[in-house]
């Protein structure tokens, strides 16, 4: 047969194409642009009106002010920008905005990088699904919106995973540049845990996805946090990230991390026991998941609730795309015991809310949580009836409309009670050096006293005023300059005293 006449085989259906054929019609297109216009706008929104929040973000920030920052890039940026903030509004807290935006932009490029070469390994509509199940959780995309080196570690330790991982299963492509430039991101936020990370995860790698030669170029890479850390010297919490303070709160980390995966508690049960399965198995999809679970946890990464977003957003894919899907009664049961206890929460928000904030209080609460319920049982309607829409839509926009309707609606009522530290600078007549005693939330001064030129010592013994916070019902502490404020729902008495 002449070789112009012979007819052409049709190319093998890939799980590739059938993904993409499923998940990526004009209705799933539209959902998505939607549920990325929610999350931006989450994201986004009030970032240069927040007060520096207790924990990391006011050591970061207070670390950027001081004479210290030169031994951190990180925290050098953050002083450069501070300039541009207070450029916009020098009394309001708009000074955080750029540093809070640097974090934005690199969740964003988090999200970026995860699909462009996690969809290599896992495909594009599990990829996709797993990012907007990261969206729409409660914990992850708030580090968004916080000035500390979370995002980065996040951004360059996903990074590294993802491309070490390609090392391995994609041979016809060298990964090894944009390994170094995400291990350097990583390092530069957090230079110990990145180290741990780098090492275990191209040991990971090997085991699983064997090779050879490609493993000893990339555990080169591995000095670029080792010369980081030394030239920067040790700083502390600031050498690890936001969990640097509390290096073994390994069950207040996975706690934060469950919390933040109500609203898909269901799908984040069935990644769970898909996972063991596909291990026992000895599949290599599931033995990358559980290498990726194991490093992230040891090291307290962010990429650990990541990872685990993929894992749920991988059970969307497959509940009904899958024949003889065996997790269905996993998903709807964790659906429905979170559609109980979701209702048990409301009441109490909105108790909480009327108690702390009558009237419009509890009308902002009511909006927010009215969000989260209907939708969670939409999509528990949607699950028990095989409606696909009904299911994935009211999963995520639960948990996306109940995020940005905090911000809007409810957080400026925490925010008019959270401005103590300024308060008690504008009280003193004479900027004399502070000492800040540990208490609860006493932290959140540190930006605010050294923004005002305040001196802030280390050693009670040189302080002409001991910052101290005490119980609202206790009335018999006193102090020389006194306020009331909230950390972030606790209010508190806070004092400049001798």
């Amino acid at each position: 047969m002449p070789k112009k006449n012979r007819k052409k085989k049709p190319a093998p259906a890939t799980v590739e194409t059938s993904e993409s054929a499923v998940g990526y019609s004009s209705r799933f297109q539209f959902f998505l642009w939607i549920c990325s216009f929610f999350f931006f706008a989450a994201l986004l929104i009030r970032t240069d009106v927040i007060s520096p929040w207790p924990g990391a973000e006011s050591l970061s920030l207070g670390h950027a002010l001081s004479n210290l920052r030169g031994y951190s890039l990180l925290s050098f940026l953050y002083y450069q920008l501070f300039g541009y903030g207070s450029a916009i509004d020098a009394s309001t807290q708009a000074v955080w905005l750029f540093p809070r935006l640097l974090s934005s932009v690199a969740v964003l490029l988090t999200a970026y990088f995860t699909y462009k070469y996690g969809s290599r390994l896992f495909g594009k509509s599990g990829i996709a699904l797993g990012l907007l199940a990261a969206g729409a959780s409660l914990f992850l995309p708030f580090f968004g919106k916080v000035a500390t080196p979370d995002a980065l570690a996040l951004l360059g330790q996903t990074g590294f995973l993802l491309t070490v991982f390609l090392m391995g299963a994609d041979k016809s492509r060298n990964y090894l540049l944009p390994a170094g430039i995400f291990l350097f991101v990583a390092g530069l936020a957090a230079p110990i845990s990145t180290l741990v990370f780098g090492v275990a995860t191209i040991v990971a790698a090997r085991f699983i996805l064997g090779g050879g030669k490609q493993w000893l170029s990339a555990m080169i890479l591995v000095s670029l946090p080792l010369v980081i850390l030394l030239l920067q010297g040790n700083q502390g919490v600031r050498s690890y990230w936001f969990w640097g303070s509390q290096p073994l709160a390994y069950l207040k980390f996975i706690g934060y991390v469950a919390l933040g995966f109500l609203p898909l508690f269901g799908f984040f049960l069935a990644g769970v026991r898909d996972l063991f399965y596909k291990v026992a198995r000895g599949e290599q999809a599931g033995r990358l998941f559980a290498a990726g679970l194991a490093i992230s946890l040891l090291t307290q990464s962010l990429v650990f609730p990541l990872v685990l977003a993929l894992l749920a957003g991988k059970q969307m894919q497959l509940y009904f795309n899958a024949p003889n899907y065996p997790w269905k009664d996993w998903v709807r049961g964790g659906a429905v015991i979170h559609l109980i206890f979701a209702f048990l929460g409301a009441f109490f928000v909105l108790l909480f809310g009327g108690i702390s904030f009558p009237g419009a209080g509890f009308r902002a609460a009511l909006g927010m949580v009215a969000a989260y319920w209907i939708f969670s049982l939409l999509g528990v309607i949607g699950l028990y009836g095989d409606k696909r829409d009904f299911a994935l839509g009211g999963t995520l926009l639960a948990g996306l409309l109940s995020i940005l309707f905090f911000w809007v609606q409810v957080y400026p009522y925490f925010e008019t009670e959270r401005q103590w530290a300024e308060q008690l600078v504008q009280k003193m007549e004479v900027k004399l050096p502070v000492y800040i005693s540990p208490g609860e939330g006493t932290d959140v001064a540190l930006p605010a006293l050294l923004r005002a030129g305040v001196p802030v010592v280390q050693d009670s013994t040189e302080a002409d005023f001991i910052l101290r916070s005490w119980p609202i019902s206790d009335s018999t502490t006193t102090a020389d300059i006194t306020t009331t404020g909230r950390v972030i729902i606790s209010r508190h008495n806070y004092g400049l005293g001798r």
